[in-house]
């Protein structure tokens, strides 16, 4: 199993760039998931109906969805976890 776990960037349909952290993980097969941590909570409102997008890890593209909105974990003054499951070649 590869992992990566450190700055990633988060683009969405409308063009718009957010900052994350990101802790992927992806298995023997390819198929990869994990979590992006928000520590903006300004954010929370923007991304809390985001169902699919890219996600940019050094530089190299990845995209994702996201099955299950009502995933968010936001805790009182952040951070926030939106959990990801990639479709296609992990960016890591």
């Amino acid at each position: 199993m590869t992992t990566y776990n450190g700055p990633a960037v988060l683009l969405v349909e409308d063009g718009r760039k957010f900052d994350t952290e990101a802790s992927l993980s992806k298995d023997d097969a390819g198929s990869w998931s994990g979590t992006l941590t928000f520590r903006d909570t300004t954010l929370f409102r923007d991304l809390l109906n985001t169902t699919d997008g890219h996600l940019l890890v050094n530089g190299q593209p990845g995209e994702f969805i996201r099955p299950d909105t009502s995933d968010w974990t936001a805790n009182p003054g952040g951070p926030g976890l939106m959990r990801i499951l990639g479709s296609g070649p992990a960016p890591f």
